[in-house]
């Protein structure tokens, strides 16, 4: 019997086998040379479906791994480790926005050690950056067959796990359960962010706004709704986060919801370049002349900004633009979990998002936002009959072509 599975982790592999490190770095993981990546992203990420996104042939570099075991004569018993049952432990990932991500992780860290203490309850997890170069755990997401790859736990922003392949193999499928059956708070329920299906539990959104220079602005008067960013006379007039050919997916997928292609490529007119928002804040208050007047960011990021005469914040007619932070848990978890999900689902993790700007779904937690604000979603119906991968793609794609060339349409 071969010594190495394709089942196996990578967190396994090397756990056992130390040497085998060195195989993954220099055959297309480098990531994993990096010790915090191998301890998150290695305990929950398999062999064969690392491979299989890199197109990599499973039994030839199985061989590899084995002939650098044979090699150093230093492995041990697969059978006498810490994982010779995964199946006996939980597992969670959590990929949040920056702004989240630090009080969350100090939260839930300091959570699962009570779990662990209190009630011998194991959980092998990792939490970051929804846009961290290294752990793109989503990047891995359409190479997951089977149910028990999957986490037990996901907490996430945006619409990664919205997929079809992964709706289609697990959602549709009732791996996971409906997380809870409360009330949520009324500026968000009408909104429409409640999923009607039960499929994903919102228990906050992030949401974008526009915030505003009136120096650089001059004569030209401040958009008063999304819809005005499409003008000719905002055109390079505009910053949204992006980092190189990749821009906001929330901008663009509401952008084509209302308006179509054509709204897309003048809204790639309208904008000059992509940036994170942190970046967007240290322009605004510099004093270059080539900054736009107009930023699209996370009203976080705006209240980053001391008080400032010229600069504001415009939030828009139709809303603020509102993308999710979900909770997905494993119908045959549920039990297990139960109080792991009332504490995810709960007063004390809804305060943590609306301390970082967050509005939070809990209908006993105060939104720091200006009262009667108004949240623009999406929307259920548009997001389930779509492919939002093929969409989100497709959707920048359209962007850029106007982006780079200012084409008309």
């Amino acid at each position: 019997m071969s010594l190495l599975q394709p089942t196996m982790t990578i967190g396994q592999i090397i756990e056992q086998h130390p040497e085998t490190r060195e195989v993954f770095v220099n055959n297309g993981f480098p990531m994993f040379a990096d010790d915090d990546v191998l301890k998150q992203l290695g305990l929950v990420l398999r062999l064969k479906t690392a491979l299989k996104s890199k197109n990599v042939n499973a039994e030839a570099f199985i061989s590899l791994l084995e002939d650098k075991i044979s090699e150093q004569r230093s492995y041990r018993n697969i059978q006498s480790t810490v994982y010779a049952n995964a199946s006996e432990h939980l597992s969670m990932v959590a990929l949040l926005p920056c702004p989240l991500k630090v009080p969350l992780q100090s939260e839930l860290n300091a959570y699962f050690e009570q779990l662990l203490e209190q009630k011998g309850l194991p959980l092998n997890y990792f939490i970051d950056a929804f846009f961290n170069n290294h752990l793109k755990y989503d990047d891995y997401l359409n190479h997951i067959e089977e149910a028990d790859e999957v986490p037990d736990v996901i907490l996430t922003a945006g619409f990664n796990f919205f997929y079809r392949n992964f709706v289609t193999r697990f959602i549709n499928k009732g791996v996971f359960a409906t997380v809870m059956d409360r009330p949520a708070h009324h500026c968000l329920a009408e909104a429409g962010i409640i999923d009607p299906e039960g499929h994903f539990t919102v228990i906050a959104v992030n949401m974008l706004v526009m915030v505003v220079d009136k120096n650089r602005l001059g004569d030209l008067p401040a958009p008063a709704s999304w819809s005005d960013l499409l003008k000719p006379e905002y055109e390079k007039k505009v910053v949204m986060r992006g980092h190189g050919d990749v821009f906001c997916d929330i901008v663009q997928l509401n952008c084509y919801k209302d308006f179509g292609d054509e709204g897309l490529a003048k809204l790639g007119r309208s904008v000059k370049c992509g940036l994170h928002p942190a970046e967007m804040v240290k322009d605004l208050l510099s004093s270059r002349k080539d900054v736009p007047p107009i930023h699209i960011m996370p009203y976080f990021f705006f209240k980053t900004i001391k008080e400032c005469d010229n600069i504001s914040v415009v939030w828009p007619h139709e809303g603020a633009l509102a993308y999710p932070v979900s909770v997905l848990v494993k119908a045959d978890k549920m039990q297990e979990l139960n109080e792991l999900v009332a504490h995810l689902t709960g007063p004390e993790i809804a305060g943590i998002c609306s301390d970082a700007y967050f509005p939070a779904v809990h209908p006993d937690i105060a939104m720091k936002v200006p009262a009667n604000t108004k949240f623009k979603w999406l929307g259920w119906d548009f997001i389930k009959s779509h492919d939002m991968e093929q969409l989100t793609e497709e959707v920048n794609e359209t962007f850029l072509k106007a982006f780079n060339s200012g084409e008309k349409t």
